[in-house]
């Protein structure tokens, strides 16, 4: 229901801005766990609303399931209450809505931090709930995703330890967040169809097949074009190029992405190398950031 696999995103990415906030010398870590829950609970939250809200539209009741698209069959198997399910999403979201809340108006005591906070909870809030109503279907989808995995969450935990707002966390976010778009925007392939006949307008349905394998490319190459762009600046450390060792398993699934977008078996494996590629890279800049701080 809470889709469990797809929560190793929020427990790789969130240490990425603690080590790099720990490597710019702020780390508290009551803080840091308290904030880590609170991203969990969310993306829970995010999760089971989709499966809530995918069910009462009839999308997962007509989708072919893989390993990583499809929807859950939980509701459709009538496993558990759609009431249940939703009741579920809702306290999992006021639980990172209570902790947002904490930060926002008694650890910093109102003032602009706290505000700064209960903006980007605000607008995760948001996007959460009408992700699945309203804005897959109206193509943006795909750009919430990143933004809430990316900058917005980045921004967040860096404000959280640092108090200070910076173009490194937004930077390193918005990597991580063209990344995760790419892992919805692959995983939208094989449920073409059943989105189309239920009003799903995403990116996928909305270019056709052909042409946004061509989009998944602008995706891979951004994501990694921004990582040098961040050295050459000078806005991350030397270190985050280490990011870099996963870009053949980009590679790997674009060619796979060519060669099958139209058959959701064969597909699989460039799923499969888009998500391993994402959660490596968070691990792989998560290791930047520590030697950075031990060596640096």
């Amino acid at each position: 229901m809470i889709r469990a696999p797809f929560l190793s995103l929020a427990i790789i990415f969130t240490p990425v801005t603690l080590a790099m906030a720990w490597d710019r010398g702020y780390l508290n870590p009551f803080d840091a766990v308290l904030t880590f829950i609170g991203v969990l609970c969310l993306h829970a939250s995010a999760n089971t609303f989709n499966n809530y809200f995918d069910y009462k539209s009839g999308i997962d009741v007509i989708t072919i399931p893989t390993p990583f698209s499809g929807g859950s069959k939980i509701l459709p198997n009538k496993e558990i209450k759609p009431e249940s399910a939703l009741k579920l999403a809702s306290g999992l979201l006021a639980i990172g809505a209570v902790i947002g809340i904490y930060f926002s108006f008694i650890r910093f005591e109102f003032t602009s931090y706290g505000w700064i906070i209960a903006t980007l909870l605000l607008v995760s809030a948001i996007s959460i709930y009408f992700y699945s109503t309203k804005f897959a279907s109206w193509g943006l989808g795909e750009l919430f995703v990143g933004l809430n995995f990316g900058p917005l969450l980045s921004m967040g935990v860096y404000y959280v330890q640092a108090r200070t707002i910076s173009l490194e966390p937004i930077l390193v976010g918005t990597v991580l967040g063209i990344l995760t778009a790419g892992v919805l925007y692959i995983n939208e392939f094989p449920d073409y169809d059943a989105d189309k006949s239920k009003g799903r307008y995403h990116l996928i349905v909305r270019m056709g097949k052909d042409k946004a394998t061509k989009g998944f490319k602008v995706l891979m190459i951004s994501a990694y074009a921004l990582i040098i762009l961040g050295v050459i600046s000078q806005v991350t450390p030397f270190t985050t190029l280490i990011g870099l060792v996963t870009l053949p398993l980009a590679i790997k699934a674009s060619k796979i992405l060519d060669k099958n977008y139209d058959s959701p078996v064969a597909l699989i494996p460039g799923m499969a190398s888009t998500i391993i590629c994402t959660l490596l890279t968070g691990v792989t800049l998560t290791i930047a950031y520590l030697i950075s701080g031990f060596l640096l």
